[in-house]
């Protein structure tokens, strides 16, 4: 009991000690063995650690994508057309370690930002009668919004290397994209992240590394948290809970990285209390060949019975139905950094909603996506890191990121269109174009 101890007191040091808290950063992985710290002192149980980051951006949309009411919305970086400046988010996070093997951690979001969705002529979201059914976008107003982002509370238990029970709310951690973009080496988020999985959950955790191999992680939670559905309410929306877990392998934990891992979701998801299962498989990959560079992927498989979807109008008509869904997707992400100051991002997503459950049409949606992007903290002479790496990579996130991106997204449907809010939508395309000039600091 002792040697546990001792370990415990070591390994919750370490972490408090060597790693500065970051609201959504992930602590940069350290496989290779080290000598335990100095015992932690009582002033470092009591002091209380603040982080935080700020975002804000240049952006154009050539078009933006009609998204049914029922399957949530899309982002609006501006109307189409136009050039908007955004102040887009800032993040705050507090930290405490309570005892070496208790800490406690929250994160505030002040967000402003405008989802559009589309609906039917009648007000009540719908086509009725025997007229022509029309789509015609939302005539929703850029709103800002406070968010309990994220919070936790970790009590590690004296069990082998230490079992962590974790209660909060938490990004699920699945392939390598998250909500922040202080966390992304893009500007914006693949297909997948947006429709075919959650993006948060809220219940208690249990994780578990048997080594620098294998990890693994389960939890029990109230539901799918998605912001791109509309699912923002981390309350429990029926009788039911949702459960899952993702197993963890790094083959390669020193000099290359290679992590792989294979989790699924699944809980019932729909209002009242026979709700249907939503279920979702995530396998993801990320390997780093060398301290400058990783590519990483993440592939979803899912599906849920019984989705109701209203007759939906010219351009994307289809009848009103209830259906048994599935849907697939990847993304496969590469980035390098050419020069210290300069790094280049290349991403392909691609989603087949066989069904439209997620994006309200049955289509087959796509993406590419060039960044470059400008470590500005690097041109600053002895400005340290943030001492934190992107979800399972050794990749560093940097003070001060300057990131440009040109999006080219795609549809097998006649999904695009630069109609005016509350206008019958008469013209649409099969794809639209993307750039914003986004400011990411971490401070």
């Amino acid at each position: 009991m002792r040697h546990h101890l001792a370990f415990f007191l070591s390994i919750a040091a370490l972490v408090w000690l060597g790693a500065p808290c970051h609201s959504g950063a992930q602590p940069a992985p350290s496989p290779e063995p080290t000598a335990p710290p100095a015992a932690a002192t009582e002033s470092d149980f009591t002091a209380l650690r603040m982080s935080g980051f700020l975002v804000a951006s240049v952006s154009y949309n050539s078009k933006l994508q009609m998204v049914p009411e029922f399957a949530g919305g899309t982002p609006a970086l501006s109307k189409p057309g136009a050039v908007n400046f955004g102040f887009d988010k800032v993040g705050l996070t507090f930290a405490r370690m309570l005892a070496p093997w208790l800490t406690a951690s929250v994160s505030v979001e002040v967000e402003s930002h405008r989802d559009v969705h589309s609906h039917g002529f009648d007000p009540d979201f719908g086509c009725f009668g025997d007229g022509p059914c029309v789509e015609r976008f939302g005539a929703e107003e850029p709103e800002v919004v406070v968010n309990l982002d994220r919070f936790n509370v970790t009590a590690v238990a004296p069990a082998g290397n230490g079992v962590a029970f974790s209660l909060g709310r938490f990004d699920v951690p699945f392939g390598i994209e998250r909500h922040d973009e202080v966390m992304l080496t893009t500007a914006t988020t693949s297909e997948v992240f947006r429709y075919a999985r959650p993006q948060r959950m809220s219940g208690l955790q249990v994780a578990y590394a048997f080594g620098p191999v294998v990890d693994v992680a389960a939890w029990v939670v109230n539901r799918w948290e998605s912001e791109t559905s509309g699912v923002h309410d981390a309350n429990d929306n029926n009788e039911g809970k949702s459960l899952g877990g993702r197993l963890g392998l790094t083959p390669m934990a020193h000099e290359r990285l290679l992590n792989f891992g294979l989790g699924g979701f699944f809980g019932p998801e729909q209002d009242g209390g026979e709700s249907p299962t939503r279920w979702v498989v995530s396998a993801d990959g990320t390997w780093a060949p060398g301290a400058r560079s990783f590519v990483a992927t993440e592939w979803v498989w899912g599906g849920e019975d019984g989705v109701e979807m209203r007759e939906r109008g010219t351009p994307i008509a289809a009848p009103a139905e209830t259906v048994d869904s599935s849907w697939k997707g990847f993304y496969v992400l590469g980035h390098h950094d050419v020069l210290e100051e300069l790094g280049i991002t290349l991403r392909y997503g691609w989603l087949d909603d066989e069904d439209g459950a997620r994006t309200g049409v049955a289509q087959k949606l796509s993406s590419w996506t060039f960044t470059p992007v400008v470590h500005l903290s690097r041109l600053v002479h002895g400005l340290r890191s943030t001492g934190a790496a992107f979800a399972r990579t050794r990749h560093p996130i940097d003070v001060l990121d300057l990131k440009l991106e040109y999006r080219l997204n795609k549809s097998d449907r006649t999904v695009f269109s630069a109609a005016e809010p509350a206008a019958d939508i008469t013209d649409a395309g099969k794809s639209s174009h993307q750039v914003q000039l986004q400011l990411a600091w971490n401070f």
